[in-house]
């Protein structure tokens, strides 16, 4: 896989931005925090996390478990991953009760599949990588997962003042073909993008049975 030396292309923006700026929020690549937060929120109101082992992945500096913090959702456990160790080393020091680990979620999720997760939630990881790549990933983190995934990607049916902008190294995916795939695993899909105006879409993809039973 093209990239720099032992880094491949989808880890090499983050390389790069943490060279330039250090580990912290500039390096995660957000546009702002607001939009971060937005994000958050809306994986949140997808899937349960309060009392659940939560499995962050590509957790940065732990901004995420910081956010559900604020929101009074408390997970039964945590575990937060990334592929850069300043990040992780960053994250274990802005909450040294928590664990964190450096895993590279794109080649190897055993790691996380031996923590037996309730949920994983990915947020905004899978911006650098194909389509391809993106799909092996959420597919990983279902198939280790107890309830199910919860993922954010940037779509191709945003508002129209999105449309056109460079958005390089970050790529839109082709949002009716991502909800179409993940139907064709589970029943149990749900589905937000107004949060930012169709510019960022959220899907939640939970095994049945582990929700609400309204058939009686």
């Amino acid at each position: 896989m093209p990239g720099s030396p032992g880094h491949p292309a989808y880890l090499k923006p983050y390389r790069e931005a943490i060279a330039r700026l250090g580990p912290g929020f500039e390096a995660t690549l957000w546009r702002d925090r607001r939009a971060q937060v937005l994000r958050f929120d809306a994986a949140a109101s997808l899937i349960d996390l309060d009392g659940c082992r939560l499995a962050d992945l590509g957790c940065g500096p732990g901004d995420l478990l910081a956010r559900l913090k604020e929101q009074g959702v408390t997970p039964a456990d945590y575990l937060g991953v990334d592929a850069q160790p300043e990040m992780i080393e960053l994250a274990r020091s802005n909450d040294p009760g928590s664990r964190f680990e450096v895993v590279d979620l794109a080649v190897d999720l055993s790691a996380v599949a031996s923590w037996k997760p309730d949920v994983c939630l990915i947020s905004g990881t899978l911006n650098t990588m194909t389509q391809r790549q993106a799909w092996r990933v959420v597919m990983a983190a279902y198939d280790c997962s107890a309830v199910g995934v919860v993922f954010n990607f940037l779509s191709n049916r945003p508002h129209e003042r999105y449309r056109g902008k460079d958005l390089r190294p970050a790529r839109r995916f082709h949002t009716a073909r991502w909800l179409d795939r993940c139907l064709r695993v589970t029943p149990c899909v749900s589905f937000r993008q107004e949060y930012l105006d169709g510019h960022d879409a959220t899907i939640a993809m939970r095994r049945a049975g582990t929700g609400v039973d309204s058939s009686q």
